[in-house]
């Protein structure tokens, strides 16, 4: 469970809840009221997803979409467009119809992610063709049979036509559960690290490391952090770790939220994507770290052994970020 709670943001199938528990609980509740209380938890899982994680859950979309549809249906039309015994198939109808427009137009989701400036670093592709072949299959077949199983053989019939939908989607979600217990536990490393560089009129402050191979010591960033939550979250947690590091610090320094300036990855040096942060000083004389002091670049260039690696690589861009904030004293 840990393991789940811990890459909850990558577990996509979780945003099929809402469905799973509807189609469970139409076989239990008046459908009305049971469609109203699936599409109540999937606005709720929708705003919190959009609010909070600034992602969009393609299933929760899905969800949202069939069971509001079938709701509103049922609610102002009554028996007229879902004739009794049916919702079950009409809903799974309705959430097979949005999940083949993911896979054939994949365009309309991405823009519309585009438009509000969310996360889309995730595919449902995989889970979107189990839904589409499944239940495809499983309304073609409802459609072949419909004259050969009679309501009144409750035992094939409520398992072909009410546990099939709902057995569909706890199959998609289980692949997806189990993809990522996979992945964690055969490699579990964190997501990035995040490096922050402190820079004020156009040089760089940096702190001494000892080498784990020799004892050496080298120049690097003062800030360096695994970090294991979301990708779009790190400049949240960079900015939370600057702010608890120069607390800490005997001077009061002030300071505008660090600035991400890069993202790579250099295999030979690190086997973790990077995100390279700037934090603008605004007065150089003011302490950062006492072990630390401010470097010029035409050092790094003189003197490269002895700084580390990883600084080098990122040299060029760093020196650029901290020209144009002295340049232009951005805000």
């Amino acid at each position: 469970m840990k393991l789940l709670i811990k890459y909850r943001h990558k577990i996509v199938s979780f945003g099929l809840l809402p469905t799973i528990i509807t189609l469970i609980g139409l076989h239990f509740f008046p459908a009305t009221a049971m469609l109203g209380i699936g599409l109540a938890i999937s606005l709720i899982g929708l705003a919190y997803d959009f609010f909070q994680l600034k992602s969009l859950n393609f299933f929760l979309l899905q969800g949202t979409a069939g069971i509001g549809t079938c709701f509103l249906l049922r609610l102002f039309t009554g028996y007229e467009y879902i004739p009794p015994r049916s919702i079950t198939p009409t809903l799974e109808f309705m959430l097979l119809i949005f999940a083949f427009i993911y896979l054939t137009a994949p365009e309309t989701y991405h823009s519309l992610l585009k438009k509000f400036r969310l996360d889309s670093s995730i595919s449902y592709r995989l889970e979107a063709r189990v839904i589409v072949i499944l239940s495809g299959l499983h309304l073609l077949s409802l459609f072949l049979l419909q004259n050969v199983i009679s309501i009144h053989t409750n035992y094939v019939h409520y398992t072909l036509v009410f546990y099939a939908p709902a057995l569909i989607y706890i199959i998609c979600l289980i692949i997806n559960m189990t993809g990522i217990r996979m992945a964690a536990s055969t490699y579990e490393n964190p997501c990035c690290v995040i490096r922050i560089a402190p820079i004020c009129n156009g040089k760089i402050y940096l702190i001494p490391y000892a080498k784990a191979d020799s004892g050496k010591r080298v120049w690097d960033v003062p800030l360096i952090f695994p970090f294991e939550k979301c990708p779009y979250k790190s400049e949240r947690f960079a900015a939370e770790k600057v702010k608890a590091f120069l607390q800490k610090q005997p001077g009061k320094c002030s300071f505008i939220s660090p600035r991400l300036i890069l993202k790579y990855r250099i295999d030979r040096l690190t086997p973790y994507p990077i995100q390279l942060f700037i934090l603008p000083i605004d007065k150089e004389e003011k302490s950062i770290a006492p072990e630390g002091r401010y470097f010029t670049f035409a050092e790094l260039i003189e003197s490269p052994e002895n700084f580390s690696e990883i600084l080098l690589a990122e040299k060029e861009h760093l020196q650029i970020s901290a020209n144009l904030w002295k340049e232009f004293n951005f805000r």
